[in-house]
């Protein structure tokens, strides 16, 4: 359950900031957000393996 609550908690994060950032009218960070946010569950997913690296770099 402990992990369950962990990915709630994640979640709860990005969707105040993007809560946040509709409120502001900031949307241009939004698709940044959620390039970030997809990158991060690839790496997650993954492991951090070393043939995903090159997939990251290329993004930054």
């Amino acid at each position: 359950m402990s992990l369950w609550r962990r990915l709630v908690a994640r979640l709860r994060t990005v969707g105040d900031l993007v809560g946040f950032f509709v409120r502001q009218n900031r949307l241009f960070f939004v698709p940044m957000l959620l390039v970030l946010l997809a990158a991060g569950v690839l790496l997650m997913l993954t492991g951090g393996l070393s043939y995903v690296a090159p997939f990251v770099y290329t993004l930054f």
